[in-house]
């Protein structure tokens, strides 16, 4: 017999309890979950090409001050 549950706030919870009877003896044994890989490795300049020149009316230097435009510091 095989049984799953969950594990919360320290006590493991069965799916199903009525195949357990008190006072049986149980073996626990940690289910290994893969985590989903990615098909492929986006770079950043791929995941946001669609944005590339979308800003018509942006200042020349926007790149390189930035700060100034966002945050208000002085330009440098």
């Amino acid at each position: 017999m095989e049984l799953e549950g969950t594990f919360h706030n320290g006590v493991i919870i069965p799916d199903d309890t009525s195949a357990l009877t008190e006072g049986k003896r149980v073996r626990i044994e940690p289910v290994v979950e893969s985590e989903p890989q990615p098909d492929k490795i986006v770079t950043f300049g791929e995941y946001f090409a669609e944005f590339k020149g979308c800003l018509k009316d942006a200042p020349e230097d926007l790149a390189s001050q930035h700060d100034h435009y966002r945050l208000g510091t002085p330009k440098r």
